[in-house]
């Protein structure tokens, strides 16, 4: 019967692949409630009509797709919220217009989360429709608001009974049990604009707290003329700073570099460049030592500057953090204590702040995704730290799985991201294995 249920996913390819473009072209960036909504019911009245069990939370911001029987249940949690486009110049297509271009598709949301949220449930629809019995129960969560504050999971867990153990397909293979925090710190100036260049009277760049900008404004005005000035950069997903190249650094190196400014401003700018060429927050004075807790690599911190914008003399910088596991809030707040002390600025955390994830490994369902995973690719599997953050952290016994495999590039958070047609389809055989191995006798 498992022969048969693989056989038939094969044959969903081009649905697989024609559903993401649908999902994809749906500009459900995370401030867009209204488009979130909309992509929402694209996959949860999907799976209505193919017969499964769903469910909306009242806020209609998350769907809940239940199938089969049992004591235990497994989770499988993915989101169809989006980061902005970036810098729409550097998009070889219309972001939410997605398209399938050499062996791959391309678009907002392909690899994150929308090409796997689509997989799901293709592998749940086909697995409805045969006579199966199950000695497991799957939950499959879709949430809307990943990118920001998670009022989606707040929603869910008000709601609903979370399952046993689980997965997000929102990273790599193999594994990743080990997760850095997150955490955007917002930091408040009040600077004197007034330059030997000219006033300052526009300075902005980012419009993600985790994403590494790829573009920078800059005005100023000398003597009655406007100076208008671009920054372009290079943008990526925050855990991966050195993947792109920070627009928001280069301006403010060229406003350093040619101008001569009042304390207020440069105190900012000094601190803003403190972060040039350093991402892992020494500079700043995080603690990067150690570097293992019992074996395991925990890695180092990462800490980065996203969004800048002046707003007449108030000058707000957002600093997005994922921190490693062992570091709390409290250690940051100290970093930022110090730091206001001796910069002259005020902060204060967002909401959405996430302590790091660890999970331990010695679990036979983690050691089943292994299994399965190498038996589909040939590949090594293992355990690993990702620097990324997920919905691994909103459950139990949760862990990060794919949907990317080993060696593939990583164009979360980027202009013109992407997911290969090869990789959906492994995900394909990978999830629906191992989803297959878990829920029936």
């Amino acid at each position: 019967m498992k022969n048969e249920f693989l056989k038939l996913l094969r044959e969903k390819e081009n649905e697989i692949i024609q559903n993401s473009i649908e999902l994809i072209n749906i500009p459900s960036i995370t401030v867009n409630r209204k488009e979130c909504e909309r992509a929402l019911r694209f996959v949860i009245e999907n799976m209505k009509s193919e017969g499964l069990q769903t469910y909306y939370t009242k806020d209609m911001d998350c769907g809940v797709v239940e199938l089969g029987e049992g004591e235990e249940t497994l989770g499988i949690l993915t989101h169809v919220d989006v980061v902005d486009i970036g810098d729409l110049e550097k998009w070889n297509t219309k972001p939410f217009d997605a398209q399938k271009k050499d062996g791959f598709i391309i678009g907002r949301g392909a690899v994150d989360d929308k090409c796997p949220t689509v997989i799901i449930m293709t592998i749940l629809n086909v697995l409805n429709s045969l006579n199966l019995k199950y000695k497991r129960k799957v939950q499959f969560i879709v949430g809307t608001s990943e990118e920001e504050e998670w009022t989606d999971i707040k929603s869910y867990k008000n709601e609903f009974t979370p399952p046993n153990f689980g997965f997000t397909p929102d990273g790599e293979f193999p594994v990743y049990n080990i997760e850095s925090g997150y955490a955007d710190v917002i930091l408040e100036f009040v600077v004197d604009t007034d330059t030997n260049f000219g006033i300052v009277k526009v300075m902005e760049s980012g419009n993600s707290s985790n994403t590494i900008p790829s573009a920078g404004t800059l005005q100023i005005i000398k003597k009655g003329q406007d100076f208008h000035f671009d920054f372009k950069g290079k943008s990526s997903h925050s855990s991966l700073p050195e993947n792109g190249n920070n627009a928001l650094i280069k301006m403010c190196k060229w406003l350093v570099e040619n101008s001569e400014m009042d304390t207020s401003l440069k105190n900012a700018i000094d601190l803003i460049l403190l972060m040039d060429n350093c991402y892992y927050g020494d500079t700043l004075g995080f603690d990067n030592l150690d570097l293992y807790i019992n074996e395991d690599y925990i890695g180092k911190n990462i800490v980065n500057p996203t969004i800048l914008k002046l707003e007449g003399n108030k000058l707000t910088l957002n600093i997005n953090i994922r921190q490693r596991f062992g570091v709390t809030k409290d250690d940051i707040n100290k970093v930022f204590k110090k730091l206001s002390d001796e910069y002259e600025f005020d902060y204060r955390f967002t909401g959405g702040f996430l302590d790091p994830l660890y999970v331990n490994s010695n679990n036979p369902v983690f050691e089943k995704m292994n299994t399965v995973y190498e038996e589909v690719t040939k590949n090594k599997g293992g355990f690993q730290l990702t620097r990324g953050t997920s919905y691994a952290k909103a459950l139990p016994n949760s862990v990060c799985w794919g949907p990317l495999l080993e060696g593939e590039e990583d164009t979360c958070h980027q202009e013109n991201e992407k997911m290969s047609v090869e990789s959906i389809i492994k995900c394909v055989e990978i999830y629906g294995s191992f989803i297959y191995d878990m829920l029936v006798e």
